[in-house]
């Protein structure tokens, strides 16, 4: 297996996983391999991608007492944490300024289109970050197999079978069930958003509704086939 000093040598930036360091990598777009935290018996490492951003995960190594690898996993950063727990307050105060400002029935219906709205985008940003993180996974498995290919020759077997694996899931029953559900369910919010909102005068709910309905089948589609094409 590969060892911690040999890992620790992918870490160009070496700085603590906080906030303020992770705002700073969201928002100049660092994409440095790597930048990284070393603690006793773990390594913290990251960098930014093109479609997350703020919401790139940490990867958490660990080490047995000798110092060789025995296990990856993903975290949320601490900006991304922030992020959420900032649109989930956002959203509380929203719902409240509507319930006490406008007439209830109005105010519950421009909560249900921010809560389909919010769940569409929700669902998009997920799969977005599912299929990131499956590539700066790879990525970092395959810079680790590099240092000394010859010690962790597992490492890669691994990675090539959880590619394969994550191309034959594509297209489960599950998957193709919910797209069923939800792709009709994107079409009647556009048309909800066309001959309700739009009609009324509501512009900023229809465009809401329109992008976020459009959203998520466009980049569900697209990742979709982006995988396979990457994979073959």
């Amino acid at each position: 297996m590969a060892h911690k000093k040999d890992i620790q040598k992918l870490i160009i930036q070496h700085k603590k996983s906080t906030l303020k360091n992770h705002w700073n990598d969201m928002f100049f777009y660092n994409t440095t391999k790597y930048s990284g935290e070393v603690k006793p018996n773990a390594l913290l490492i990251w960098r930014s991608a093109h479609s997350l951003r703020g919401a790139y995960p940490i990867f958490h190594l660990t080490f047995d007492q000798h110092g060789e690898l025995n296990g990856i996993k993903t975290e949320k950063n601490p900006y991304d944490k922030f992020l959420n727990k900032l649109a989930i307050g956002f959203f509380t105060l929203l719902t409240l300024a509507l319930l006490f400002t406008t007439e209830m029935k109005t105010a519950i219906l421009y909560i249900i289109a921010m809560s389909v709205v919010g769940i569409l985008l929700h669902l998009l940003v997920s799969k977005m970050k599912k299929y990131e993180t499956k590539i700066l996974t790879d990525e970092l498995k395959e810079a680790i197999e590099n240092i000394a290919p010859e010690n962790n020759p597992e490492l890669k077997n691994n990675a090539k079978t959880a590619l394969k694996k994550e191309k034959t899931k594509e297209w489960t029953f599950t998957k193709v069930v919910t797209r069923l559900l939800l792709y009709p369910f994107c079409i009647l919010i556009i048309w909800v958003s066309i001959t309700g909102f739009l009609s009324e005068g509501k512009i900023i709910l229809a465009i809401f509704g329109i992008t976020a309905a459009l959203a998520y089948p466009i980049a569900d589609i697209l990742l979709a086939f982006g995988k396979n094409k990457n994979y073959h």
